[in-house]
């Protein structure tokens, strides 16, 4: 099974798991049925992607796994949510964000001289 497909697989389980739990502590209907079809939908996307199959192996600028990415996702994440609780938590988030920035120049920069 490919990797994309395992994870959105591992996706559609949190969905699903998230929404038995709404199904089991709300008296409304709405949120549940929405978490359950997102669930479903995404598990239908997943089953498509391990079907699919690859083409081969692609040439890749980044390894398949990066640290920075993460560092500099969790960064944006922090300044979007600094626009709700203020301008500390921007700056403190712009911060996150540099440094994942750096690590992933850093990848960039060991990939290009492991080509060389």
């Amino acid at each position: 099974m490919r990797t994309p497909a395992l994870w959105l697989l591992g996706l559609a389980l949190l969905l699903g798991a998230l929404s038995g739990v709404l199904w089991v502590w709300t008296h409304d209907d709405l949120a549940p049925a929405l978490l359950s079809g997102a669930a479903v939908g995404i598990a239908l996307v997943a089953l498509y992607a391990a079907a699919r199959g690859g083409d081969g192996p692609v040439a890749r600028l980044l390894p398949e796994s990066s640290l920075p990415v993460v560092v500099l996702t969790f960064g944006i994440a922090m300044m979007l949510n600094g626009l709700a609780f203020g301008l500390w938590l921007i700056l403190i988030g712009a911060e996150v964000a540099l440094l994942g920035a750096i690590g992933l120049t850093g990848e960039f920069l060991t990939r290009g001289r492991a080509e060389r």
